[in-house]
């Protein structure tokens, strides 16, 4: 189950940490004030494709939003082979990628369970 309050806390405290209003990461992000409130308060839910940009704006992994659900250390042989020879720049964004893919996947299972509104 996501923990909608705990990544509002999280938003909010990255933003504080930035030194940011709401009002200023809204305009960072091309959304409303009140988007970002919401969020932080857990009474709007961030798409996987918000979560990117805030994960990408902030400059951390969209795992950070997901308590325990951290970056995996093992990588399976076949994603190694296929990532082999990568620039590190390219293999960063495979993994914010995978990441990516992790964390909307999440969001989907709340999401069938009632638990979230559209994306």
């Amino acid at each position: 189950m996501v923990d909608y309050e705990r990544m509002g806390r999280t938003v909010r405290e990255l933003r504080e940490a930035r030194g940011l209003s709401q009002e200023g990461l809204a305009q960072h992000l091309s959304e409303t004030a009140n988007t970002i409130s919401r969020w932080e308060t857990g009474t709007y839910r961030p798409s996987a494709t918000q979560l990117e940009s805030l994960a990408n704006f902030f400059g951390v992994s969209i795992t950070t939003f997901f308590p325990g659900m951290e970056k995996q250390e093992v990588v399976p042989t076949a994603l190694l082979s296929a990532t082999k020879g990568l620039r590190p720049e390219d293999l960063e964004e495979v993994i914010k990628y995978a990441e990516f893919r992790r964390a909307r996947a999440r969001l989907r299972k709340g999401k069938k369970k009632g638990e979230l509104e559209d994306d």
